[in-house]
């Protein structure tokens, strides 16, 4: 289904206009009114609605051509030029991609996403202002709609680094739960995988907007200006995307340390709570091995107090011993020195 369709763009005397809510039907008619026009279309099934769009606006390319691409893709056939470019949308604890499809003729720029497009939408809403600002000759065609191309790409970058954001506030706030000194039930290995995942879903999408607004600047194609100044905007974006990717990998490093620091801590406390349980079973390994030994002779009733001695002294020493011996080998990391916060100063 159609949710909305949107049009703006240059008359012919070169008055910018802005059409909210068009019909389907409208479409070819608003296309041939201007010098610039831009129909910009929200569904809630790109696959299904694409093709009507594209017959009544008069583009004879095939969206499945764009949507058979991995993540993103760029298609030049001469007087059209199509591109898909990826959406990095929030999803259930991972980040995911949504698709938004560009077609540029002469004249005519259509953007054609789903619900997780609103960052275009907001940016329709600024179109008058935008338009104005392009140029108004009728032989500067590719100059106008390379700069709202531009534009439009800028605008999707600028969304997906966002969701950049959130994976870094999420990682610092696990940081600090993992930290604090109260802990709740939860899938440590879960959370730090799902962040993960977010982080490369974010790099392949950014890598591929990368190829696409490369190929935009070097592929020479008709539908795209050839002024050096303009492409320049091109190589903007590329630099952003390229600090975008720079920062994502410094993200995916911390992650990857906080693993490690999670599982060095993890391990430490069981190697101590092993050690501790060592020292324990020792203790009473060796009184318990005397009273079953001395248990076989007979009348060792009336041995009571001299084996009870034995017993309690036997134990004192195995426990001494195996104490020693574990602080011998580990040191002060057996957890031991945190029970002296417990005793008094000396006054």
């Amino acid at each position: 289904m159609i949710k909305a369709i949107n049009a703006a763009g240059i008359q012919n005397d070169g008055v910018p206009f802005k059409k909210p809510t068009v019909d389907l039907a409208e479409l070819s008619e608003i296309t041939s009114s201007g010098r610039l026009t831009w129909i910009e279309c929200v569904v809630d099934s790109i696959i299904d609605e694409a093709p009507k769009i594209l017959e009544k606006c008069g583009i004879t390319m095939d969206a499945s051509l764009l949507l058979s691409g991995y993540v993103s893709s760029y298609e030049d056939r001469g007087d059209t030029l199509g591109l898909m470019i990826p959406f990095v949308v929030p999803g259930n604890n991972k980040a995911q991609t949504a698709p938004i499809l560009i077609f540029m003729r002469k004249d005519l720029i259509l953007t054609i996403h789903d619900d997780y497009g609103g960052k275009i939408t907001k940016l329709y809403n600024y179109a008058p202002t935008l338009l104005r600002k392009l140029p108004k000759d009728a032989d500067t065609w590719a100059d106008r709609q390379t700069i709202l191309l531009a534009r439009i790409i800028d605008e999707i970058c600028e969304t997906n680094f966002s969701i950049l954001r959130l994976i870094v506030e999420r990682a610092e706030q696990f940081e600090i739960d993992i930290a604090g000194s109260r802990q709740i039930t939860r899938d440590i290995s879960l959370e730090l995988s799902d962040m993960k995942t977010s982080l490369l879903t974010f790099l392949n999408a950014i890598w591929a907007s990368y190829d696409t607004v490369h190929n935009l600047k070097y592929g020479d194609a008709e539908m795209v200006s050839d002024d050096e100044v303009i492409l320049g905007k091109f190589e903007v974006i590329l630099g952003r995307l390229d600090r975008q990717i720079q920062m994502a990998e410094n993200v995916m490093q911390m992650v990857a340390t906080g693993v490690n620091v999670v599982q060095a801590e993890v391990t430490n406390k069981v190697t101590i709570f092993i050690i501790w349980w060592t020292v324990a079973g020792t203790a009473a390994l060796v009184p318990n091995t005397l009273a079953t030994v001395f248990g076989l002779y007979p009348n060792h009733e009336q041995l009571f107090g001299p084996i009870s001695y034995m017993l309690i002294m036997s134990a004192i020493l195995s426990t001494a011993f195996a104490y020693y011996y574990v602080r011998k080998f580990f040191g002060k990391s057996v957890g031991i020195e945190k029970l002296k916060r417990f005793r008094k100063k000396p006054t």
